[in-house]
């Protein structure tokens, strides 16, 4: 009935079929029939019922297919046990030749019913890898959470502590400067302005907010070696003697000894030692020269001769800031650094710096 091209294209799309006498008997016209449903020996007929058990009860529905009644009825998902496992589909339809007024058609849905099972069960572990996933972000999140907690603790904690350490280095600072000023009144002055100005040229530079408070607070303490120096010294009028000069000369290194121990942010100790180095040689204790002399220090020398005599001192009036500026700009690139010398009269000629800035 059905030549063997079309025989192939229906066992390659998963469709087998037989033909049905007035009866209800099968006629097998080729073996792909029993051998997909697995039956041996091979049949050229069989009874329909006995052939297709799933029939029983429903023979007045194939009749009516045979009488013209219907056209067509199924039976879907039909399990077969056998070598393998399988499904298929029978449909039942009208056919064209008296001989065989019915055909009956297998539609194969093993492999489908196969991959749809592979994919709910797919769906389902991507179901069950996204419960774990939920879960893992709810813990993750809470894990942040008790991290930003602990996180803002710690901050805090180190606020605190910070602040503490903060309040004791200036407690630290400020027993220094009060207990040179107890000793000297004026040298105590003359730090706070040492400190202002040099503050002020560091930031002019550019130098780094961290850096210029490390100078600041060197020009604090720039002076503290002196409270080893005689008071009559500090204050006696006119040239002092070589012997009483060489005395005042060693207030870097006995300011250096004193704040060594102290741990500063920065070295200040040895900022303080070098602040009357002069670029040439020619200054004190060691008689460093360029690149030997650290930068902050190049800067407190500046702000140092400036204050020294922009002010007025108990044993001299004031020669005045242009005389100072004078001084530097005569020395710039000889005794001071030309890029400190260019600040510190940039402040004063440019932008009005005062010393209560």
């Amino acid at each position: 009935m059905i030549n063997d091209f079309f025989l192939s294209l229906f066992n390659r799309f998963g469709l087998y079929y037989c033909m049905i006498d007035s009866d209800l008997v099968l006629h097998f016209e080729n073996d792909s029939i029993c051998e997909f449903l697995s039956v041996k020996p091979f049949l050229k007929k069989a009874k329909l019922t006995d052939f297709f058990n799933e029939v029983i009860g429903q023979e007045e529905e194939i009749r009516k297919i045979i009488s013209g009644e219907k056209h067509e009825f199924s039976i879907r998902r039909i399990n077969r046990s056998g070598e393998h496992e399988i499904f298929f589909n029978l449909y039942f339809l009208k056919h064209k030749y008296k001989e065989y007024p019915a055909i009956a058609v297998i539609r194969n849905i093993t492999n489908e019913l196969l991959f749809y099972h592979s994919l709910q069960q797919s769906r389902n572990e991507i179901q069950l890898l996204q419960n774990e996933l939920i879960e893992k972000n709810r813990d993750l999140d809470r894990i942040n959470r008790e991290l930003e907690e602990k996180v803002a603790v710690r901050t805090k904690q180190y606020m605190e502590s910070s602040d503490l350490a903060k309040r004791l280095f200036l407690q630290t600072v400020n027993s220094l400067t009060y207990a040179l000023e107890l000793r000297d009144p004026y040298t105590s002055g003359h730090q706070q302005r040492v400190a202002i100005l040099a503050s002020a040229i560091a930031a002019n530079m550019g130098l780094d907010e961290d850096t210029v408070e490390g100078i600041r607070i060197a020009g604090l303490l720039h002076d503290i070696g002196k409270i080893y120096v005689p008071s009559e010294f500090l204050t006696k009028p006119g040239v002092l003697p070589e012997e009483e000069y060489n005395v005042i000369k060693t207030h870097p290194l006995r300011g250096f000894e004193i704040l060594k121990e102290i741990e500063f942010p920065w070295p200040v100790a040895s900022f303080v030692l070098q602040h009357h180095e002069k670029i040439n040689g020619s200054g004190y204790p060691f008689g460093l020269e360029g690149e030997e002399i650290r930068l902050e220090s190049k800067i407190l020398c500046v702000a140092d001769v400036v204050e020294a005599m922009g002010t007025n001192r108990p044993y001299r009036i004031s020669p005045g800031i242009s005389e100072a500026l004078k001084e530097i700009g005569k020395n710039r690139g000889i005794k001071y650094e030309p890029v400190v010398v260019d600040s510190c009269c940039d402040l004063f000629r440019n932008k009005y710096f005062r010393w209560d800035e």
